[in-house]
């Protein structure tokens, strides 16, 4: 998951310098430049977009099967804060 999203900013900043690489030998125009610039941003953004999604869906799995464990640890971290809260 963050994996992902990593190596596809890695790949976004390569490809980056190889199209900043092309505009400096001259082999791109400024509107060629933009063009490609606005491409990589919208793949970057959509494997970002992905990222995300894939992890509230981890996040809701895991919720979902540990929803016990998760009340419990809640009910008494809200009791030890009253307890704490009384002796103050």
């Amino acid at each position: 998951m963050m994996i992902d999203l990593l190596q596809a900013t890695r790949d976004y900043w390569r490809k980056l310098d190889e199209v900043e690489a092309a505009y400096q030998r001259g082999e791109l125009s400024v509107p060629e430049v933009n063009a490609r610039v606005h491409e990589l941003m919208t793949e970057l953004g959509e494997a970002r977009r992905q990222t995300f999604k894939d992890l509230w869906a981890s996040l809701q799995v895991t919720v979902s099967q540990q929803r016990e464990a998760i009340a419990g640890t809640v009910a008494v971290g809200l009791l030890a804060y009253l307890w704490l809260a009384t002796l103050a």
